[in-house]
């Protein structure tokens, strides 16, 4: 993968995130389309093997799009590389598809962190996990989303090298973080 420079994005396009609570029964957050995307994974998921990106199909899950991203996880050292990001994904964050974790200037160096330190327990555990996250807008006002991320392998009972995330910002529309 090419390791493209870094890219300046207004740090007011996606403020900083604060963990409320990280969970790891998806049953403990309540959006639903993290249910459905943990339920759709969990079919994938047999036999202790993790899912394969190929294993996933995006017509079989077209309402979850816009709101997913789909990544590689790489070793030694450890980084984060988005393949993709869904419209509202991109809506919120701004362009980070085809952009390394650690290459994205928005995020503080604690967020940056705490992000990475997430993925490198996902690709651990091969667990997905699950999380409840405040995010403020230029004004203060706190606003919350829900996010899930989920281990993929691309070879059967090889490391969790790739992964899809899903963040749910409900009936939140980029527009009130502008305020």
């Amino acid at each position: 993968m090419q390791d493209l420079p870094s890219q300046t994005v207004p740090a007011t396009l996606f403020p900083e995130r604060r963990v409320l609570r990280r969970e790891a029964d998806p049953a403990n957050i309540s959006s639903r389309m993290i249910g459905d995307l943990h339920g759709y994974w969990l079919h994938k998921h047999r036999d202790g093997v993790l899912p394969s990106r190929a294993q996933i199909d995006p017509t079989d899950i077209p309402h979850l799009l816009p709101n997913i991203l789909l990544g590689n996880i790489e070793f030694d050292p450890f980084r984060v590389f988005y393949r993709l990001a869904g419209t509202r994904i991109t809506a919120f964050r701004g362009e980070i598809t085809g952009r390394y974790l650690d290459a994205i200037t928005w995020f503080e160096p604690a967020t940056r962190r705490t992000t990475q330190d997430i993925y490198e327990m996902i690709a651990r555990s091969r667990q997905p996990t699950f999380a409840e996250v405040e995010i403020r807008s230029i004004s203060g006002t706190p606003y919350r989303i829900q996010t899930g991320l989920w281990p993929l392998a691309n070879r059967p009972h090889g490391p969790a090298d790739m992964f899809i995330a899903l963040e749910d910002y409900g009936a939140l529309e980029r527009v009130q973080l502008d305020l």
